[in-house]
C-alpha cells in the first residue's frame, strides 16, 4: 500500500498533539462557544475520524500513538509512579522514521520517561526541545515553570524562552521545518495546552472579549489556550504552503486524551473518557476533499499509518493497523475490526480493569457490561444478561 501510494518520494510527517483537549472543543465539533476556523478548516481538507479513541490519561495514549502497541505491553497504564515509562525495546515512530533517513524532532510534551536512557534523544529524536518529565510542573520540570517563559529542556541543556509555551513550541517547529525543507522529516508538535494549569493566552483572551464573550476564569484560559493553539495550527499549514510542501506532507492533528473529568458522569471503561478527535490530511490519498469517518479507529492506528505512508517497515507485532484504506476512501473496514482501550489508573493492574474492548456496533465494558454503541452510544442499557 505504502509504495503505492506515496511514489518514490518519501512524504514528510507533521504530527500535532494538543494535550487533554475535548473531542468537541472545537468548532467543528459543535462547541458553542469556541472558535477554531483553521482547524475547521483544516478538518474540511482531510478525513476526521470521528470513532477514533485512547486511553484517558497521557501516557498511556503517547505509548499507543508511539508504538502502535497497546500501553500495557510495556506495563503503562498511569502518568506517574513508574508505570508511565516507555520500555527501552520498543520501537518509536521516530526510531523507525530515522532509521529510513528522516530527519525527527519532537516539540513540547513527551511524557514516556525522561532519565537515561529514556529521555527522547534516546528514542529516536534526533532534536528534542521538551518539557522535563510528564510536563508543566510535573517532577523533572523546570522549577516555576508555567505557560509563560518557560524553560524548556533542548537536546539535554536548559534553554530560556519567552512567550506563550505554545508560539515558542510552534515557532521551534517551523524552524525546524524550513530547515529541513528539502529532506523528509517527522515533526513532532506536541503541546502542553489545553492541560492545567489553565493559563490564559493574552491575545487570545482579548480576542475573545473584543467578541464581547465573557466567560470565568478557567473557562477564559481554556478556551484562549484553544484558539491560540487553532491559530499556530493555521499558521504552520500555511508555512507547508508557502514552501510547497502541502502535497507531500502527512499532516495529524489530534489530542491524546480529552474531555475533564468534571463534566464526566461514568467510569474510565466507557467511550466518553476515550473519544478523541484525530485529523489526517494526505492530498494524494485524501483528494484534497474532507470528509468523516464513522469507522473504528484509534490512536493505536497512528503508527502503523505513518509507516505505511512513508514507506517504512517494522518487524514489530503491532496492535493497530494502517488507515490508509479509509484515507483512500473506503467506508469502513472489510472485516470485524476489534479494539481494546484498558487503562488501570495507580501502581498495580488487574485484569478487565478499566477496559473497553469495541467492535464498531458493541462496547464490552470491564468484562460485565455489553452496550449497543449504534443504538445506545451513552451507554445506558446494559444487554450483557439478555
Amino acid at each position: 500500500l505504502a509504495s503505492q501510494a506515496v511514489g518514490a518520494e518519501r512524504p514528510n510527517v507533521l504530527l500535532i498533539l494538543t494535550d487533554n483537549q475535548s473531542f468537541y472543543e472545537l468548532s467543528c465539533h459543535g462547541h458553542p462557544h469556541v472558535r477554531t476556523p483553521r482547524i475547521d478548516r483544516f478538518a474540511k481538507e482531510s478525513v476526521d475520524f470521528v470513532n477514533f479513541h485512547a486511553p484517558p490519561f497521557c501516557s498511556p495514549s503517547r505509548a499507543l500513538l508511539m508504538t502502535g502497541r497497546y500501553a500495557m505491553r510495556s506495563g503503562i497504564h498511569n502518568t506517574i509512579g513508574g508505570v508511565s515509562i516507555l520500555h527501552q525495546d520498543d520501537e518509536t515512530i521516530a526510531d523507525a522514521l530515522g532509521g529510513a533517513g528522516y530527519k525527527t524532532a519532537i516539540f513540547g510534551k513527551w511524557h514516556l520517561g525522561f532519565s537515561d536512557p529514556y529521555h527522547p534523544n534516546q528514542r529516536g529524536f534526533q532534536e528534542a526541545f521538551v518539557h522535563g518529565g510528564g510536563g508543566i510542573g510535573q517532577l523533572e520540570d523546570f522549577y516555576g515553570n508555567n505557560h509563560l517563559d518557560a524553560t524548556f529542556d533542548h537536546n539535554g541543556q536548559a534553554v530560556a524562552t519567552k512567550g506563550f509555551t505554545s508560539d515558542v513550541l510552534f515557532d521551534r517547529a517551523k524552524g525546524f521545518i524550513r530547515k529541513n525543507q528539502d529532506q523528509p522529516f517527522f515533526c513532532f508538535v506536541s503541546t502542553p495546552a489545553t492541560h492545567r494549569p489553565w493559563q490564559s493566552h493574552s491575545g487570545a483572551a482579548q480576542a475573545i472579549r473584543d467578541r464581547g464573550e465573557t466567560y470565568g476564569k478557567n473557562d477564559m484560559a481554556l478556551y484562549s489556550m484553544i484558539e491560540n493553539i487553532d491559530e499556530n495550527v493555521g499558521e504552520i499549514l500555511d508555512q507547508l504552503e508557502e514552501l510547497e510542501l502541502t502535497e507531500k506532507t502527512l499532516v495529524i492533528v489530534a489530542t491524546d486524551q480529552g474531555t475533564r473529568r468534571d463534566r464526566l458522569h461514568k467510569g474510565l471503561g466507557y467511550d466518553e473518557y476515550h473519544q478523541v478527535f484525530c485529523m489526517m490530511r494526505f492530498p494524494s490519498l485524501t483528494g484534497g476533499e474532507g470528509r468523516s469517518s464513522k469507522a473504528l479507529t484509534g490512536m493505536v492506528d497512528v503508527f502503523p499509518t505513518v509507516l505505511d505512508i512513508c514507506g517504512v517497515n517494522s518487524d514489530r507485532l503491532l496492535d493497530g493497523r494502517s488507515l490508509v484504506p479509509l484515507l483512500a476512501g473506503k467506508r469502513t473496514w472489510t472485516d470485524e475490526r476489534r479494539l481494546i482501550v484498558q487503562c488501570p489508573r495507580g501502581r498495580t493492574r488487574a485484569k478487565w480493569e478499566n477496559v473497553s474492548v469495541k467492535s464498531q456496533r458493541w462496547r464490552l465494558v470491564d468484562g460485565t457490561m455489553l452496550f449497543d454503541a449504534l443504538n445506545d452510544p451513552d451507554q445506558n442499557d446494559n444487554v450483557y444478561d439478555l
